[in-house]
């Protein structure tokens, strides 16, 4: 078996491998090698799986098949997290035949670490809780020369009741374990070789973005794009770099996509803002599309922040912070409705919005 060096310097790394990157044996044997060649440069790895394929939908729709409406999501929580809890199994009888000394977590296991709230089917991680758990698990192994194999998606409340992190929950486990345990980086192993510039069902031959910063790409996750769940954002805090590469790559911790820095902390269309919409309505449909760079012109000069802006033919809505809308409607009303000339005949303004419709 191939042992650690668990000097000082050993890097600490988490791979997260998705279920299409497990979902054939040839693939996972290819991953297990590569792992090796990581512990061959002197990384200790920690490894978490996703379900292998599409194990989790199956299950899922064999449940909502057998038993329709009468299965509670504790029940169900209990199924599908077999998913990841065989995966690990089977990645880590993998890894030992390529001569790796792993072992696998479960939460049957009196001290797993991944602790949540009882949302069962989307539960939420208690951090305070996790974050010493992890460290106390993993920093005991990596002394006993283990690499861990953890299964993603899967938590347990305070009471030891077998709970789901929601989709992406494979993605918030790798980040709560490189937190933890002071790793530098979380390597997503998937089927694409990184975030690319555009779909490429839509857009033929996208290019590879090189480097991202994790806010742009919380907007990119925002609007449906699966490079990294949006939940899972939240416990980016800048403290360990991702790279999301494809399993084909032929040594994970190079290339593909970067994404650096902190992922935004509130969101408007959570609620967590007070905000405000103020509507501008034109005397002309084509004067709306004429004056839009010149609503952006004044709300800059006038130092005011817009959240988001839609448009339609008759009117344009900005919605604006709480606290600057009244500054931004009579900005806006002195330069672009009072003097006529700008095509737009009058504004109106709603208050104490906690959302974007």
């Amino acid at each position: 078996m191939k042992d650690l060096d668990n000097g000082n310097g050993t890097t600490k790394i988490v791979f997260k491998f998705g279920g299409k990157s497990l979902s054939d044996g040839g693939q996972a044997r290819q991953l297990a090698e590569k792992v090796f060649l990581e512990l061959e440069a002197g990384r200790q790895p920690v490894i978490v799986v996703s379900a292998v394929g599409n194990t989790t939908d199956m299950l899922i729709q064999y449940c909502c098949k057998a038993c329709g409406e009468n299965i509670s999501r504790k029940d169900l929580d209990e199924v599908i997290a077999m998913g990841e809890r065989t995966s690990a199994r089977l990645f880590t009888t993998v890894l030992k035949a390529q001569g790796v000394n792993a072992k696998f977590l479960d939460p049957s296991d009196s001290d797993w670490p991944i602790i949540t709230d009882d949302c069962f089917g989307d539960a939420n991680p208690m951090e305070g809780e996790c974050l010493p758990r992890i460290r106390s698990k993993l920093e005991k192994l990596f002394k006993e020369n283990v690499v861990p194999v953890i299964p993603g998606f899967v938590g347990k409340t305070l009471r030891g009741e077998i709970t789901t992190l929601g989709r992406g929950g494979s993605d918030t486990t790798a980040f709560l374990v490189a937190k933890a345990i002071g790793a530098c980086e979380v390597v997503i192993v998937t089927d694409v070789a990184g975030v690319l510039s555009a779909d490429s069902k839509v857009v033929p031959d996208p290019k590879i973005i090189e480097e991202i910063n994790a806010e742009k790409l919380a907007n990119l996750c925002d609007v449906g794009a699966k490079f990294i769940h949006t939940k899972s954002l939240k416990f980016l805090d800048g403290s360990f770099k991702v790279r999301i590469t494809s399993y084909k790559c032929r040594i994970l911790s190079e290339g593909g996509t970067v994404v650096q820095g902190s992922a935004p902390k509130s969101n408007v269309y959570e609620g967590n803002l007070p905000i405000a919409c103020i509507t501008m309505v034109a005397e002309k449909p084509s004067k709306i599309w004429d004056n839009i760079p010149r609503v952006l012109e004044v709300v800059k000069r006038y130092g005011i922040s817009i959240l988001t802006l839609s448009a339609d033919t008759n009117s344009l809505k900005l919605y604006v912070q709480e606290v600057d809308a009244e500054k931004a409607a009579r900005a806006l009303h002195s330069e672009l409705v009072y003097d006529g000339r700008s095509g737009f005949l009058a504004l109106a303004l709603k208050r104490e919005m906690n959302k974007v419709p």
